[in-house]
């Protein structure tokens, strides 16, 4: 048992990898506010805005200035602070508290904003000069809300995911078509999908399972309403899917696109939203790769559906929480005590608990090895 600022903590080593020892003799402890799971890492921002990340980092997305992967959390170089932090697929971006997005890692199809690197293992600024409110990342694209509402988008585009009107990549962030304004945006695979200032629902991109919810088969190139033009409270796309809580008195979850592995709660795949419970009772919600999860209300623990090969379900996952995020084949959560806690795949130490073995309770990710102010 070690303390650090009086506060009682459990060094644990969960493996022999050279990693451990070293993880379990820095337990400095640190108190998040947000996580977010991408494909195979994790980042979290903690309670003085300072980004850390750990799992993959092959091509850098972990922004600790390396390329080697860490069981448990690095500093983002740098010594920026965020407001907002979004893991994707072997990339990340945030929006500094300057109102400037940042991303690192991947940058084969411009996903990083910025055309000078073929990637970055430390935060480079998104060009163009935009102040953001908030940043959602793909698979090989990312979108943001900026200071006036307006949706901008980058990186690959073969999809249409940037919703531009066209197939052209773009290294750059482009406008949004159309004259829409958002409140929230999310992004999945190739798919991007956002709510706006007034409530609506609008996607773009891949629509090969019916993750648009346009109740169409076509893949529009540019923004198209969600079917059955509900008002919405929050939307989350998944690799294939997306799920969404509806607004009003009586808030429910509908779920379209891919569900072979039942990760919109239904039978079948839908391609327009279709109800798969009455969402009163949550408090939040997040779309995976194959795997949906929510955080209940009445007592705070969290339930997920879908695919289960890698225990990323979980078992056992007691407890109270304030938000969860589904990566790939892993899910991370945040407890009120401002720890967090993952389970299922951990093949590339994307648990943060310094092992790199599958979990499929939930385990607490551990502290940095070094600690930054």
């Amino acid at each position: 048992m070690r303390t650090h600022g009086g506060t009682p903590i459990l060094a644990v080593c969960f493996s022999a990898l050279a990693a451990c020892p070293i993880a379990a003799a820095a337990q400095n402890r640190l108190t998040f506010t947000t996580v977010s799971a991408g494909a195979t890492h994790t980042c979290a921002l903690t309670t003085r805005h300072r980004a850390y990340c750990w799992g993959d980092n092959g091509e850098g997305e972990l922004g600790s200035g390396e390329r080697t992967d860490s069981p448990v959390p690095v500093a983002v170089a740098g010594g920026l602070l965020f407001l907002t932090i979004d893991a994707g697929v072997e990339f990340t971006c945030g929006v500094a508290t300057s109102g400037e997005a940042y991303c690192w890692g991947r940058n084969a199809t411009g996903a990083l904003g910025n055309a000078a690197t073929p990637r970055s293992s430390v935060p480079v600024p998104v060009t163009g000069g935009l102040v953001f409110r908030t940043v959602a990342t793909g698979s090989d694209h990312a979108c943001g809300i900026a200071e006036d509402d307006r949706a901008y988008c980058w990186g690959a585009n073969g999809e249409g995911q940037l919703g531009t009107g066209d197939t052209v990549s773009s290294a750059r962030p482009l406008p949004l078509a159309g004259a829409l304004r958002f409140r929230s945006i999310t992004a999945g695979y190739a798919h991007t999908c956002g709510v706006t200032v007034d409530s609506l629902a609008y996607c773009w991109g891949r629509n090969v399972t019916g993750q648009l919810g346009t109740g169409r088969r076509a893949s529009p190139l540019g923004p198209r309403p969600v079917a059955q033009r509900r008002r919405w409270q929050v939307l989350s796309a998944g690799a294939q899917h997306t799920c969404g809580v509806t607004a009003g008195r009586h808030p429910v979850v509908f779920c379209w696109g891919s569900n072979f592995h039942g990760q919109g709660a239904g039978a079948f795949a839908n391609w327009s939203p279709n109800l798969a419970f009455d969402a009163s009772f949550i408090v939040g919600i997040d779309a995976g790769g194959r795997h949906t999860c929510i955080v209940r209300q009445v007592d705070n623990a969290i339930t997920c559906f879908g695919n289960n090969l890698d225990d990323q379900l979980g078992r056992d996952v007691h407890g109270s929480y304030t938000q969860v995020s589904a990566g790939a084949a892993h899910t991370c959560a945040l407890r009120p005590d401002g720890g967090i806690a993952c389970w299922g795949r951990n093949t590339e130490g994307q648990l943060g608990n310094g092992s790199q073995y599958r979990q499929a309770r939930p385990v607490r990710v551990v502290g940095p090895v070094s600690l930054t102010p």
